[in-house]
């Protein structure tokens, strides 16, 4: 009997490793065979943030990453990794991606595959933890703006609100903002000083400025005034700044993480062709060119054909594409309509090339302008950095050639219309002279009929029929625009063949 106790302490031990090996809940945890360490049940995202060959960050892009962390939070996934994979792209649409990953309350990887330049640094600065694999780089980070004159340094009223975004980021993904700086200030010399086993970064400047006791000693010189700091793996390891993979496979393998929790989420057609009709200039040229050349043969041959169809399509991808880049309301849709109702009533209402005319061009070209325009971050799309007024000059001179362009396009067009032996639709076959008995119609006494009274028989639209008080019906032209069946008028003017009348 002394021996029972025993007896139940054995059972129950072997029962519960019983229970333990073969009651688990298979679903609960899973090992890698390789390691026999437990890997993790995650619910992981892998966004890419990549040029493809062809493209840089632009706002397309933005907007799909942006879309995608709502979606992540919304739906509970548990980490996200960015593979990155760009030379960079436009600062605010980088900006506002780094803003939405410093407010996002999951876990961020920024995964490096090639290479992170520019924007790729400043947007990877903003998540928890960066990785490069192996041979990729990372850095050279300067603010730039293109010119007329060619590629400048950014004016510092522009590189102070990025330098703030930097430091912010630094301040919440605890990094050195000293480092930081030699991405992209090249007047900085960035210090790596202490003891080895208390190792900071410090810049010249900051260095210098603390007294000479105060001062630790200086290991290296990180980074030289009047260079841009670029890294390789193996460099931003030993700096801190990042951690090596050689693989994508080892990177998961290292965090415990399986690939069969990895939910990759890519771009729709539709923003690929937004993003090819954003990133080329020229095919915004090409489009309006001819779609400006539709209209303007579409109002000398009346009647809606070929070149008024090739018009609608061309601006409806024009603006459409501006609609869903977010550039373009439905109020420079409307100035562009009017521009072509004040080009339509000069040629038809008010013949001559006059304010009509012009107003309609300057109403086209401005809506063009200002639909290819982001959001300055005021109630109206006014530049206030000089990098946005850059932009803007560069819209203006792209839409300038296109419709220049288009003029050029235009005449060549109707030479070659009228040149061509088939013509018969457009122009007249031979010239109609008076040996084979054509004659001009002209108005028949015509002092006798200048200032004369008369009423509208039809209304005038502005053309139509006017019955004289003596009787006689003529072709009469309103001055006024459009006058109603029945008014009286009389005749103002003789042009040519033309009747002029105005109302009584």
């Amino acid at each position: 009997m002394a021996k029972q106790p025993v007896y139940w302490i054995v059972s129950a031990l072997v029962a519960g490793l019983f229970f333990g090996a073969f009651g688990q809940d298979p679903e609960s945890e899973t090992f890698d065979t390789a390691t026999e360490t437990p890997a993790k049940r995650e619910k992981i995202m892998v966004l890419h943030l990549s040029d493809e060959g062809r493209y840089m960050v632009d706002e397309v892009q933005a907007d799909f990453i942006i879309a995608q962390l709502d979606k992540a939070e919304a739906e509970g996934f548990t980490r996200i990794i960015l593979k990155i994979d760009t030379y960079g792209g436009v600062v605010m649409h980088a900006r506002t991606i780094t803003e939405r990953l410093l407010r996002l309350k999951i876990p961020t990887t920024a995964y490096v595959t090639t290479k992170a330049i520019s924007a790729g640094t400043f947007i990877a600065y903003a998540c928890d933890t960066i990785v490069m694999e192996s041979n990729t780089t990372l850095g050279d980070a300067q603010m730039i703006m293109q010119t007329t004159e060619g590629i400048k340094e950014a004016p510092e009223k522009a590189v102070t609100v990025f330098r703030a975004d930097w430091r912010k980021a630094c301040d919440i993904k605890n990094r050195s903002f000293a480092l930081a700086r030699g991405f992209f200030e090249i007047d900085v010399e960035v210090l790596q000083v202490g003891k080895p086993e208390d190792l900071r970064f410090m810049t010249r400047e900051d260095y210098e400025f603390l007294a000479e006791k105060d001062r630790p000693p200086i290991i290296k010189i990180v980074v030289k005034k009047g260079e841009l700091l670029t890294l390789f793996a193996k460099e931003a390891q030993a700096l801190g700044i990042a951690t090596e993979a050689s693989s994508f496979e080892a990177f998961l393998k290292s965090e415990g993480l399986r690939a069969a929790d990895l939910e990759e989420q890519q771009m729709t057609f539709s923003q690929n062709i937004l993003r090819f009709l954003g990133a080329n200039s020229w095919v915004f040229l090409i489009l309006t060119m001819v779609g400006l050349n539709g209209i303007y043969m579409e109002i000398k041959m009346p009647g809606f054909g070929a070149p008024g169809l090739t018009a609608v399509v061309c601006f409806t991808i024009v603006f459409g594409s501006r609609f869903l880049l977010g550039t373009a309301s439905p109020l420079e849709l409307a100035v562009f309509v009017a521009g072509i109702l004040c080009c339509l009533a000069e040629i038809f209402v008010l013949p001559g090339f006059g304010v009509a005319g012009i107003t309609g061009m300057v109403l086209m070209f401005a809506s063009l302008v200002f639909a290819s325009l982001p959001d300055f971050g005021g109630p109206l799309p006014i530049p206030r950095f000089e990098m946005q007024w850059e932009w803007l000059r560069s819209l203006l001179w792209l839409t300038a050639s296109s419709f220049l362009l288009s003029f050029l396009l235009f005449g060549g067009l109707v030479t070659l219309i009228l040149k061509s032996p088939v013509k018969s639709p457009l122009v007249l076959a031979h010239e109609l002279t008076s040996n084979e008995g054509v004659v001009a119609a002209v108005v028949e006494e015509a002092a006798a009929i200048l200032g004369r009274e008369g009423v509208i028989e039809g209304g005038l639209r502005p053309g139509g029929k006017m019955r004289l008080d003596q009787g006689k019906l003529i072709d009469v032209v309103s001055e006024v625009g459009f006058i109603d069946d029945g008014q009286r008028v009389v005749v103002d003017k003789l042009d040519g063949n033309r009747v002029v009348v105005r109302p009584v």
